[in-house]
């Protein structure tokens, strides 16, 4: 049975993206499912036919609006889910782990804050976009602590125009490296591996650094998918 990794938020596909690549370098099996009513994510990918639903490129599987029923019985070990912006609560609840991606904007951890009261689960928090302003994010942390008791840890990117050029690159073109993605960015790479229980150093940051030149392993099933 995979290991669900729901992510949820404001932008959260590029990290979905790196993430699933630097797994797929550990030697794992990942499929991505983009459920976001955009689909930004699934659009990145080159597809031989716009019709399809389905596709494996660079030996990762990606879907569009897989049945969440059916998310446990893929054959990989791993299945990172892009679930939008607030995703219905039985779609959380069907995740091993839940990432919510958001900026600093005091609206946006407001509207966040509630949600997570009304969901009563558990979640990582990632925040991105603050302008190397570390004492900033005691103070986000601390107000955010007033109104939610379901933040299990944080996770902090600042702002980086290398990765703000790599997200919005992935909208409008297809991205097959990020080989100049920040500092910041390979942190929190390493970071959300070691949440995923992949707890070689080593190994995990090889991943990663494999991941932003293009590489990919060898799998022993590299079939391509058709829905």
């Amino acid at each position: 049975m995979p290991k669900i990794i729901g992510f949820f938020g404001s932008a959260p596909a590029d990290l979905c993206m790196y993430a699933a690549y630097a797994l797929q370098n550990i030697g794992k099996r990942v499929c991505v499912v983009d459920n976001s009513e955009d689909g930004s994510l699934f659009r990145c990918i080159p597809a031989p036919d716009e019709c399809l639903s389905a596709v494996t490129y660079r030996n990762v599987d990606f879907m569009r609006w897989y049945p969440l029923a059916d998310w446990h019985a893929l054959d990989d070990e791993y299945v990172l889910v892009q679930l939008g912006a607030m995703p219905q609560q039985l779609c959380l609840a069907l995740c091993n782990e839940r990432i919510l991606v958001t900026d600093c904007e005091r609206a946006n951890l407001d509207v966040y804050s509630r949600y997570l009261t009304q969901c009563c689960m558990p979640v990582t928090v990632l925040l991105r976009g603050f302008c190397r302003n570390w004492a900033i994010t005691e103070q986000i942390k601390a107000y955010a602590a007033k109104d939610s008791s379901f933040i299990e840890r944080w996770l902090f990117l600042p702002y980086d125009p290398a990765d703000e050029a790599y997200r919005i690159e992935m909208q409008y073109g297809k991205l097959y490296q990020f080989s100049q993605i920040s500092t910041g960015m390979e942190r929190v790479l390493a970071k959300l591996l070691q949440l995923l229980e992949i707890c070689d150093r080593i190994r995990l940051i090889r991943a990663i650094c494999d991941a932003k030149r293009g590489k990919t392993a060898a799998v022993a099933d590299t079939r391509d998918i058709a829905g």
